[in-house]
């Protein structure tokens, strides 16, 4: 089943077999990022296999294939205390400013809200251009920390304790039917 077509590619839910070529599009994302702007440990990081699979039989992981299906960009999103995570998204930069990202995120907008969550909240660098300002751009806001869910604070910790600074909390408001008829 496909969700989105958006030039050449298509977004559809992930298969185990595409697991195989998501850590090569997160590692090629990272080299976007400018020599010595992200600690060494982050940038070998990559999401377990164990995650993605929990992801694709929850139905919460989204690729965008090309024309061959080969998987360019993925998105997945999770439940973490009764709340809406986008937990990662990357596209290859060679199949960058396409759209896939948006793509990738607003899909993922229904998603959560077809699942009835009240909002998707995610981490993100807040001074670099294609991360808390392009999720602005799509209705994210950043939220001061009175405002940020205990899920959220805890996960801004540990990437602190990880070494990464300049992070921001993020939540989009999922704008459901019933909302939108009142």
């Amino acid at each position: 089943m496909s969700y989105t077509h958006t030039s050449s590619y298509i977004l559809q839910p992930a298969k185990l077999l595409d697991i195989l070529l998501l850590a090569s599009i997160e590692a090629a994302a990272g080299t976007i990022f400018h020599t010595g702007s992200l600690p060494e440990n982050i940038l070998a990081e990559r999401v377990p296999h164990d995650i993605f699979e929990d992801a694709i039989n929850q139905g919460r992981l989204l690729v965008a294939v090309d024309a061959d299906q080969v998987p360019v960009g993925y998105a997945f999103w999770q439940n973490i205390d009764g709340s809406a995570l986008l937990a990662q998204m990357d596209v290859h930069p060679q199949h960058g400013r396409k759209g896939l990202g948006r793509t990738l995120v607003l899909q993922i907008i229904d998603q959560v809200a077809k699942a009835g969550f009240p909002y998707l909240y995610l981490t993100t660098f807040s001074y670099i251009p294609w991360n808390a300002p392009f999720y602005q751009k799509l209705g994210f806001a950043i939220l001061d920390a009175e405002n940020q869910p205990d899920f959220i604070k805890d996960i801004l910790r540990d990437e602190q304790a990880r070494g990464l600074s300049n992070r921001v909390a993020m939540r989009y408001v999922i704008q459901h039917e019933s909302l939108r008829k009142s």
